[in-house]
């Protein structure tokens, strides 16, 4: 259960792995050139939106974006081990088959090594509950693998992970709901 409560989330930036199609998970890998120009738009999309304070993952390529849009808010930024992605196993640094295994992974099959999914959704789901307990409207900088659980929790009905540094806002819902609202920035 996540508290019903309004924040800003985005994923990082791009890195060559993202471009490779290669399990990052925990390995700390960098922005790629593309991924610094997609932070540089989304600071530019959230500079001015009523963000209190930003808490990031602490994988670089997470910090660096966090670092990059605050420059639009000047706000302090919390890093959170917490936030870190998934831990992948074996599969970290590898290449992503085109029938993968994420599937699996969310229906209980663990990889050599790996987080698995029911323990990854609950350091997820405090993670953002303990930003969530503060005051404001905080924005969470992550992964693709850490909005998963968010995103099915929240019944949003993606169909895939959220894009490189592409910032959204998500709304609780009403009394008596339970389907939140996503907004595109």
């Amino acid at each position: 259960m996540i508290i019903r409560k309004p924040f800003y989330y985005i994923r990082h930036g791009q890195t060559d792995w993202n471009a490779e199609h290669r399990f990052q998970g925990q390995m700390d890998v960098p922005l790629n050139e593309t991924g610094i120009a997609q932070a540089h738009t989304a600071k530019a999309l959230m500079s001015g939106l009523p963000i209190t304070h930003i808490y990031s993952s602490t994988l670089q390529r997470a910090r660096v974006t966090a670092d990059i849009v605050n420059e639009g808010l000047n706000l302090p930024i919390t890093g959170m081990d917490t936030l870190q992605e998934v831990n992948f196993g074996v599969y970290e640094g590898q290449l992503n088959p085109k029938n993968g295994f994420t599937d699996d992974w969310r229906n209980g099959m663990t990889m050599e090594k790996a987080e698995s999914y029911i323990d990854f959704t609950a350091r997820v789901f405090a993670a953002i509950n303990e930003v969530l307990e503060n005051e404001g409207t905080p924005l969470i900088v992550a992964h693709g693998a850490v909005f998963w659980p968010v995103h099915a929790h929240m019944q949003l009905g993606l169909a895939s992970t959220l894009p490189n540094a592409k910032p959204v806002h998500l709304s609780p819902p009403e009394i008596g709901q339970d389907q939140w609202t996503l907004t595109n920035l």
